[in-house]
Parts: C-alpha cells; sequence; structure tokens
C-alpha cells in the first residue's frame, strides 16, 4: 500500500502529559505503529498548543509523503472535554420538531453559544421523544482544527476517548454494533466506562485506577487509591486565603499587622484569648485567623466496622476478585445512578477489557451468589496484539468514521 492511506490518531493523555500518534496503512493491523511525545505545559493553554504544533511537524518529517490532502487525521480529546445527556420531548410533529428542540436546548444551556452539540434520538413514541447530546466548546474545537491545519495535517474528526474504545470494541466483534452493553477499559494506571445503547455512546466515566492495583498481593484500600477530601480540602483552603486576601487595610498587609498587634499585646503582658469573637472584630486579627490553613491527616486505609467486613480470602483468586471488586462497584454504581440511560436500554454485559491474566475473576462476578442484575464478560480480545489491547481508543480511532460517528465533531 501507498503511503497515502496512512490513517493517524492522535490523543492527548493529560493523566501522563502525552500526545500519542497511532497510524496504520488503511485497517491493516500489521502496520500500526505508536509513537508518543511528552508535552510539559499546562492543559489546553497557549504552551500547550505550541508544543502539539511542534509535535505535529516531527511527525510529519518523519512521514515525508505524509501530505495534506492525504491526511486522514482522529483527534481524540479527554473524556472530560466532553459533555452528554439526554431529556425527553413531547411528541410533536417533524415540522415543529426542530423548533421545540431548538427551544428546549436553548433553555437548559445558557452557553449553547459557546459550544458545538450533536442532536440525535435515541427513543421515540406517541407520548415523547428522547433526545440525546453530545457537546464540546467550541474554542476548543477550533484550536485543534487550527493547529492541526497550520501544520498541513487537517483534523477530519474530533471525538472523546471513550467513544473512540467502544468503536475499538465494534471493530473486533462486529456483533456489538447494534448491541446495548457497558465497556470497561482497564488500562495499567487509568480506566473508563463507556455506557453504549444500539452501538451509540451515550455516556462515559473516568477512573483513576487500573489494573496495576490487581497485582497486589494483599487488599486494596479504596481510599488509598484516591480520595475526594484532598479536592474538597483544596477549595477550602482557597476560599479560606480569599478572603483572607480581601481584608486588607491601607497601608500595609492585615495579616501582617495582626501579627504584629499579638506580639505587642503579649509584650505587655496582656492576654490573647483568640476563642473571643470580640477580639476578631478587628478586620486585621480575622484575617490572621482566616490564615490558619487546614491540613489532612496522615492517610491511612480504610477500616470498616466489623459486621461490614467481607472474609479475608486466602488464595489468589480470591484476593485478585476482592481488588477488582472495587471496578465492580463502580460500574454497577454508573449504571444505577444514570436512571435516563437505563430507560432508553438496560444493558445486559459488561464488556471488561484487560489482560487476560485476570480472567478468573469472571467466574467469581457471575456466580449465583454474587446477584448481579448483568453479566461481566472478558471483551474476548485477548489474541489481538498488545498494541491494540492496551490502545483500544487509539485502535478505535481508526474507525471514527464508520462507527459511532454520531459523537464526531
Amino acid at each position: 500500500m501507498a503511503n497515502a492511506s496512512l490513517s493517524t490518531v492522535i490523543s492527548i493523555r493529560p493523566t501522563d502529559n502525552l500526545f500519542c500518534f497511532y497510524s496504520a496503512v488503511g485497517h491493516d493491523k500489521s502496520s500500526l505503529n505508536l509513537t508518543t511525545k511528552s508535552y510539559k505545559s499546562r492543559l489546553f493553554d497557549d504552551g500547550f498548543f505550541d508544543e502539539l504544533s511542534g509535535c505535529l511537524r516531527e511527525y510529519a518529517a518523519a512521514n515525508p509523503s505524509y501530505t495534506g490532502k492525504a491526511a486522514n487525521i482522529t483527534v481524540l480529546v479527554p473524556n472530560h472535554c466532553v459533555t452528554t445527556d439526554c431529556f425527553n420531548m413531547p411528541g410533536v410533529s417533524r415540522t415543529k420538531y426542530a423548533n421545540l428542540l431548538n427551544v428546549t436546548c436553548e433553555s437548559r444551556y445558557s452557553n449553547l453559544k459557546d459550544l458545538k452539540i450533536n442532536k440525535f434520538i435515541t427513543a421515540q413514541n406517541k407520548q415523547f421523544t428522547t433526545v440525546s447530546i453530545s457537546m464540546i466548546r467550541q474554542k476548543l474545537m477550533q484550536s485543534i482544527y487550527t493547529v492541526c491545519s497550520t501544520n498541513n495535517m487537517f483534523a477530519d474528526v474530533i471525538t472523546f476517548e471513550g467513544n473512540a474504545s467502544v468503536n475499538g470494541a465494534i471493530a473486533l466483534h462486529n456483533r456489538l454494533k447494534n448491541d446495548s452493553f457497558v465497556l470497561l477499559d482497564v488500562k495499567e494506571n487509568r480506566s473508563s466506562i463507556s455506557y453504549v445503547v444500539k452501538g451509540t455512546t451515550l455516556g462515559c466515566f473516568d477512573l483513576p485506577f487500573g489494573w496495576s492495583m490487581l497485582d497486589s498481593e494483599k487488599l486494596v484500600s479504596e481510599n488509598m487509591l484516591f480520595d475526594h477530601s484532598v479536592a474538597e480540602l483544596a477549595v477550602l483552603n482557597a476560599k479560606e486565603k480569599a478572603k483572607a486576601k480581601a481584608l486588607t487595610l491601607s497601608g500595609g498587609d492585615a495579616a501582617e499587622l495582626a501579627e504584629q498587634m499579638v506580639a505587642d499585646m503579649e509584650a505587655n503582658g496582656e492576654e490573647v484569648d483568640e476563642s473571643d469573637e470580640a477580639f476578631f472584630d478587628n478586620p486585621a486579627m480575622r484575617a490572621r485567623q482566616l490564615q490558619q490553613i487546614k491540613t489532612l491527616p496522615k492517610k491511612m486505609p480504610r477500616i470498616l466496622p466489623k459486621w461490614m467486613q467481607r472474609p479475608i480470602p486466602e488464595d489468589e483468586d480470591g484476593i485478585l476478585y476482592e481488588n477488582f471488586r472495587i471496578f465492580e462497584k463502580w460500574v454497577l454504581e454508573f449504571i444505577r445512578c444514570n436512571p435516563k440511560l437505563t430507560a432508553i436500554a438496560q444493558p445486559n454485559t459488561v464488556y471488561v477489557n484487560m489482560p487476560d491474566r485476570y480472567s478468573s475473576v469472571f467466574a467469581y462476578l457471575n456466580s449465583a451468589e454474587n446477584g448481579n442484575s448483568v453479566k461481566f464478560a472478558s471483551l474476548g480480545i485477548e489474541r489481538e496484539k498488545e498494541i491494540i489491547t492496551s490502545n483500544l481508543e487509539l485502535y478505535g480511532g481508526l474507525f471514527s468514521g464508520i462507527y459511532n460517528q454520531k459523537n464526531n465533531f
């Protein structure tokens, strides 16, 4: 095959600070190639796009016959860059449908003019119509198109990683093309959950941990993998710093002045009672109080009450299953917390993409005593090359013009 049929998927991975270039001649698996480039800038600021532009130039130089006219570029953005939603509208005639849809979107999204929105019907009857949408910021989309075209590489498609992972699953198992299911794509240090209805991705969710924690020989505590309280504390401290900054006096900083006032009082033998509310009527004193930054105690594994604890397994498979139950919990919670999606179609199977060495967990997951309403099964691509199984979203990006086109921008 000529180089003119080269297809490339460019993925942005902020968790690893990487640009990934995944290419193939047509859909030939033997020609797959993966190249990564690191970046240092903050995500989507000016420096970020300058670094991306430099990486694009390097990639084009490494493929000298890669001309703009022959380029077939798909750009994958992180899942959090795209918002998905669904809502019901009353059943109306086709002539009134478009106007009602526009009015509904205007009332739901105040920044509608800043968004590029894909709208498509996912369910319909005489009483109502269920509309699903996917949205991305116009500014981000235009910035990506601009940096690609500047380097003579024209992006045909922009989509999100969760959608591309579903494309990869469908490309490897065409029977899933019109099926409703949940896809759990487990990578080494991160994972994603995608909700699919009749072959179309309607929602996704990221998890900040992957199969590396399944290699543990001991039970893993979920709160040691990540902790929302750290984010809550950061917000709390930011608010307190902002309040302290607002309480400044002309001629000097209030906090510094408060320190001097306290020092003078102590030097004169006066008692300083910081619990006295009247003491802090003075703005300087109040600022000093607000500058006391809260800190988290040392992170420790969560210990449940004895009656809530499960028996500790003694064999390796048992420990593996207990650790995988963290994934299981998040998948089932994702399904339970999205009644709008389950109302459209209830998934019967959760397909899991992870290394084959963990396949023993499926016997536990689907046992009678587990009682799950959905079945967990391997995606069944273990025989494929690692460049495919470990990069399902990149491989699926090659099929963005074939599957799941409703989520393309």
